[in-house]
């Protein structure tokens, strides 16, 4: 399903994006704070960036990591902070030394950009090197989020996947948290919890790729961050008929409170009200986001 361009050309898309004041403001700041509560629970401070893109996870890490090693196709120039390894990770875990790490992570929907059994055969790389009690941590697309109604009711596989662009085209494989945890248990690691990132604005929400008829929320939301407020037609508009399924409820629900909160708070700055509406998302890792975060210690 993939190949390592296509892995590159993902991490790219959405760590390289421009203008993109959701992803710079809202969702670092959730890969910020999960960074931090993993640090925490890792039983030390040596990270392993699967997917390492331009190097985020060790910016947003900071002083908290103690040794940073990432992974990419291509990884950063040389003279970029940090341990680099060029490897494709639909080859598995790849070239990166003998001495286990404590946190092994990969962010922005990462795990997606493998064919399942390339994701498999990675997660029992990673068992394989690391010890027990370190942390996995890998980001998938959350397979009920609004953007993709079609798949919600599809097994893993061919049928599931489907072409995705952002900065570069690639196709993705979404996953249910379910999944993902069987793939953990299969491999040694213990799942301990999942957690959803960017229920309500998904990149893919209101562009009419996957399902018509989705108001454009991320589009709204990046206008009310750079200081505009003209039209609020998108946080307040309906959702489209959506397949009878359990995440319909939802996304039906999470719309009903954005509705009310518009229409109570106008009084608010444009950031604020941005602020509020993110602030709507649940605290959940059901696979209703964009992004599902699949967190386990191995064995």
């Amino acid at each position: 399903m993939t190949t390592g361009t296509d892995v590159r050309q993902a991490a790219h898309a959405y760590v390289g994006q421009s203008g993109d004041a959701v992803r710079e403001t809202f969702e670092r700041a959730f890969f910020s704070a999960e960074l931090e509560r993993l640090l925490a629970e890792a039983p030390g401070g040596r990270v392993l960036d699967l997917g390492c893109a331009d190097g985020m996870v060790r910016d947003l890490g900071g002083e908290r990591v103690d040794e940073y090693v990432g992974i990419d196709l291509h990884p950063p120039p040389a003279e970029t902070e940090g341990q680099f390894f060029a490897h494709d990770l639909g080859e598995g875990l790849g070239p990166v030394g003998d001495e286990s790490f404590d946190l092994y992570f990969a962010s922005f929907g990462v795990a997606s950009h493998l064919a399942p059994e390339e994701l498999e055969r990675l997660c029992r790389d990673i068992a394989a090197h690391a010890r027990p009690g370190s942390l996995v941590a890998l980001e998938a697309l959350g397979l009920f989020s609004l953007e993709w109604p079609s798949l919600w009711e599809t097994p893993p596989g061919s049928k599931r996947a489907l072409p995705y662009r952002l900065a570069a085209e690639t196709r993705v494989h979404p996953w249910a948290p379910s999944e993902l945890e069987g793939i953990f248990a299969d491999a040694g690691i213990a799942p301990t919890r999942a957690l959803d990132r960017s229920v309500q604005a998904g990149p893919k929400v209101g562009e009419g790729d996957y399902w018509p008829g989705l108001p454009p929320v991320r589009a709204s939301l990046n206008d009310l961050l750079s200081g505009t407020i003209e039209s609020l037609e998108a946080l307040e508009a309906p959702l489209p008929p959506l397949p009878a399924h359990p995440a319909a409820r939802v996304h039906h629900a999470l719309v009903a409170r954005r509705q009310e909160l518009v229409d109570s708070e106008r009084g608010l700055t444009p950031q604020a009200l941005a602020r509020a509406v993110w602030d709507l998302d649940p605290s959940t890792g059901g696979g209703f986001g964009h992004g599902l975060l699949a967190v386990g210690r191995v064995e």
